[in-house]
């Protein structure tokens, strides 16, 4: 009988090990969508120092987020100004319009109206620089030097040079006479920092109301990486979804009175409780239901072996993967949505119990997820804490619709990007953070994020922080792939 045993469970093993092995191997990239022609972008003939230099300029303009109406308008107004002046081929072939306060909405008129148009966002804006940091910027941050190899300055890459590289790639083709086929819209916010709901919102509704339905819609939000964690070698990620966000409001009440004679439970012991509940409140993380499990398919040659095995047979190798991951934020924040405690209040004095204490508590929504559950979800959590209310602090954002990786324009930009950047295969990805693009989903067939760029983990640090910069290179890459989709994808 032993021995039967055995045998039975040496042909169990030896079945899974041939189911695992044949999951291993089929685990392949899937097939590119259909070819788009795409020109060499060697043949364009660009001066990259000079438009280097022209990054520089606008970089100089201090068009920093407008908080509040106190703050200075004119960087804005110059910043138009100057844009008028340094592309004039552009903007005499295009419709300009200003929208909302600032924000800068121009129609590349394209000859057949049967065809839907082309939307490419940049934003005008960027985040200030503390005073208490500039001590640490190794050179001016709104100065816009160009020295080693490199524009450096606040917005260099976040966004100001996506927005001069649009420029630049159309004032080379506007200035050669050319006009495209279909309409190429270019929507650049002014408050994309702040949300943009001055800027891309009415835009985009503008969009609405003139019955646009773009082909798709281009927007900062991923780059190349010099090193994919995954596999070690240069990766192109196209964003093809965003996560949502949202921030809970934990409120507990409590016996107001002396500290010298607590009851069991205070109000700030309540939202202690409920934070640490919440924050460990089961979430589910898995490749499916994301974009995540797209990407580990594209990436499949570039795989080692076990991490493919592992990929491929997530329902055997889940547990291993997930604890593999447990202590990376980038992963967890791509397989799940992420709880994060942020700020607690209460109480005026040591001595004193509060009647009340609060608590924020900041949700970063994956797609699979939805606000309303995990609303429901954070409740049931703390059901049994007596005094304890959760509601959203503001209304919620759920996480962007997945676009196609399948199609015509998914095909177009992973094409420019190998042709950009031909040592990195493109792989489609989730945008952690969030983009003007959420604003333009019912304007569009698809929404893909992407800036044709390389950079390193130490780039990866400079939007919003220290010694933002782009090199030489990169803006060159920026604006011969702009060139690329314009010509490919709406020029006679």
């Amino acid at each position: 009988m032993v021995r039967l045993i055995l045998v039975g469970l040496g042909a169990l093993l030896l079945a899974l090990a041939g189911f695992v092995g044949f999951r291993t191997f089929s685990f392949t990239a899937p097939p590119p969508p259909a070819a788009v022609e795409i020109a060499d972008s060697a043949a364009y003939a660009l001066d990259a120092n000079a438009a280097a230099a022209r990054l520089g300029e606008a970089i100089r303009f201090r068009t920093v987020s407008l908080a509040s109406a106190e703050e200075d308008r004119a960087p804005f107004r110059e910043f138009h100004a100057w844009l008028q002046q340094t592309y004039p081929a552009f903007h005499a072939a295009a419709r300009r319009e200003v929208i909302g306060e600032f924000s800068l909405l121009y129609t590349w008129e394209g000859s057949d109206p049967a065809q839907p148009p082309i939307v490419l966002l940049a934003h005008q804006d960027v985040v200030p620089v503390p005073e208490d940091t500039l001590q640490n910027w190794t050179v001016e941050p709104f100065g816009g030097l160009v020295r080693d190899e490199a524009v450096w300055g606040r917005g260099a890459i976040d966004n100001k040079g996506s927005l001069v590289a649009l420029l630049e790639a159309a004032e080379f083709l506007a200035a050669q006479g050319r006009r495209p086929l279909r309409t190429i819209i270019f929507a650049f916010g002014h408050d994309e920092e702040l949300g943009g709901e001055g800027g891309a919102v009415l835009m985009a509704a503008a969009l609405a109301e003139r019955g646009v339905r773009a082909w798709f819609v281009l927007d900062e939000g991923l780059a190349a990486l010099d090193r994919h964690p995954l596999t070690g070698g240069p990766a192109s990620m196209i964003g093809i979804s965003e996560r949502g966000s949202g921030t809970l409001r934990v409120r507990a009440v409590g016996q107001p009175g002396h500290s010298s004679m607590p009851p069991s439970e205070t109000a700030v012991s309540l939202v202690a409780e409920a934070v640490d509940r919440i924050h460990a409140m089961p979430i589910e993380r898995k490749l499916e239901g994301g974009p995540a499990l797209g990407m580990m398919r594209a990436l499949a040659p570039e795989l080692s072996f076990t991490n493919r095995m592992a990929v491929a047979n997530e329902w055997l190798f889940g547990p291993l993967l997930r604890q593999q991951m447990a202590g990376n934020p980038a992963a967890q924040a791509l397989l799940g949505t992420t709880i994060a405690p942020t700020m607690i209040d209460g109480g005026v004095r040591p001595n004193v119990l509060p009647g009340e204490a609060t608590a924020m508590i900041n949700f970063r929504i994956h797609p699979r997820d939805d606000a309303v559950g995990l609303l429901r979800q954070a409740r049931q959590t703390v059901a049994d804490l007596e005094g304890v209310t959760i509601d959203w602090a503001e209304t919620p954002r759920d996480a962007t619709g997945i676009s196609s990786t399948t199609s015509s324009s998914y095909a177009l930009i992973a094409g420019l990007s190998r042709e950009i950047l031909s040592d990195a295969p493109v792989a489609p990805a989730l945008v952690l953070a969030g983009t003007d693009s959420r604003h333009y989903t019912t304007v569009a067939e698809n929404v893909y994020r992407f800036q044709p760029i390389l950079l390193t983990a130490a780039d990866l640090e400079m939007p919003h922080g220290l010694n933002e910069r782009l090199s030489i290179a990169n803006l060159d890459r920026m604006i011969r792939f702009y060139i690329g989709l314009m010509e490919a994808g709406a020029m006679q």
